[in-house]
C-alpha cells in the first residue's frame, strides 16, 4: 500500500498543532488534540472517524466557526488567528464554501435566489450574471432554477446547497456529512459531483464522513480518533468501498487507545 505524500503544490490549508477544548461543567474536554495537516490546492480529502472522533470540530475550526485554543491555522495564505471576529466572518464569506447535512435553504426563495444569496448579502450582485448560469448548467439545475425547496428532491436541494457554496468562488469547500440526508443513489451522485469539481476545476474540498462509501470518492482519507489524526491513506489503494471499509475498521481496532 502506498505511503501518502501529497504532491508538491500550494497548501490551501495548513493546520499546525491545533487543540480545541470545551468546558462541560467542571471538566474540560479536548475535542481535537495537537492536530497538524496540510491540504493542497485541488485535493479532495475525506475526514473519517466515529462520532466523537473530533472530525466535525476540526472542520468547524477550518471554517472559522470556532477558534482553536492552541496552534495556528492558515487558509489561502491567511493566518486566521490574526483576524478579528468581523474580519474572520468576512474572510469566511469570501474564501470558504460550507455544505451541511441539512440543506439550510430558505424555503420562500427559489433555487436561483438561494444560490445567489451569498453574493447579494456580500454586496457583489454584479458578479451574479457571470457566475450563475455556468453553475446551474454544471450542477444540472437549469430546469429547476425557479422552483422553491419544497418542489425539489433531496438530491436537488443538496445540489442547490453546493451551488450556493460555489457561487463565491471560494478557496476551500467544507462539507459536513453532505450525503447524510440522502438516499444511496443521490448520495453517490453528490460524491461523484464533488470529485468532478475537484478533478475538473481543481476545487479544494474537505468532506467529513463516517461512511466508506463516501470516503472512497476522495483522493486522500484522513482518519481521526479521540481528537487526533490516527493515519491517512489514498482511496486509490482500494478496489471499492467494501475493501476500504475493512481497512478502516482494522485501523480503528488496532489503534492504541488515547
Amino acid at each position: 500500500m502506498s505511503t501518502v505524500s501529497p504532491p508538491a503544490a500550494t497548501a490551501v490549508v495548513s493546520a499546525e498543532h491545533l487543540t480545541k477544548r470545551f468546558h462541560q461543567g467542571d471538566s474540560v474536554v479536548e475535542a481535537i488534540k495537537d492536530v497538524s495537516l496540510k491540504i493542497e490546492d485541488g485535493e479532495f480529502v475525506a475526514l473519517m472517524g466515529a462520532s466523537g472522533s473530533g472530525k466535525s470540530t476540526f472542520l468547524h475550526v477550518m471554517a472559522g466557526l470556532t477558534r482553536p485554543d492552541e496552534g495556528t491555522l492558515t487558509i489561502a495564505d491567511t493566518d486566521l488567528s490574526r483576524l478579528s471576529d468581523s474580519r474572520l466572518t468576512h474572510f469566511r464569506r469570501r474564501k470558504i464554501g460550507l455544505v451541511f447535512q441539512a440543506f439550510n435553504l430558505i424555503p420562500t426563495l427559489t433555487a436561483e435566489e438561494n444560490i445567489t444569496l451569498p453574493l447579494l448579502t456580500d454586496g457583489r450582485s454584479e458578479q451574479i450574471e457571470d457566475r450563475l448560469e455556468p453553475l446551474l448548467d454544471r450542477l444540472g439545475l437549469m430546469a429547476r432554477r425557479h422552483h422553491r425547496p419544497d418542489a425539489l428532491s433531496g438530491g436537488e436541494q443538496q445540489r442547490v446547497a453546493i451551488a450556493r457554496s460555489l457561487i463565491t468562488q471560494p478557496a476551500l469547500i467544507l462539507a459536513d456529512e453532505p450525503t447524510g440526508s440522502l438516499d444511496s443513489v443521490n448520495g453517490q451522485n453528490i460524491c461523484r459531483l464533488l470529485r468532478e469539481l475537484s478533478e475538473e476545476q481543481r476545487r479544494t474540498i474537505v468532506v467529513v464522513t463516517h461512511e466508506p462509501s463516501v470516503a472512497v470518492w476522495a483522493s486522500r482519507i484522513v482518519v481521526m480518533k479521540d481528537g487526533r489524526i490516527l493515519t491517512e491513506f489514498r482511496a486509490s489503494d482500494f478496489q471499492d468501498a467494501q475493501s476500504l471499509a475493512i481497512h478502516y475498521q482494522n485501523v480503528i481496532k488496532s489503534a492504541i487507545p488515547a
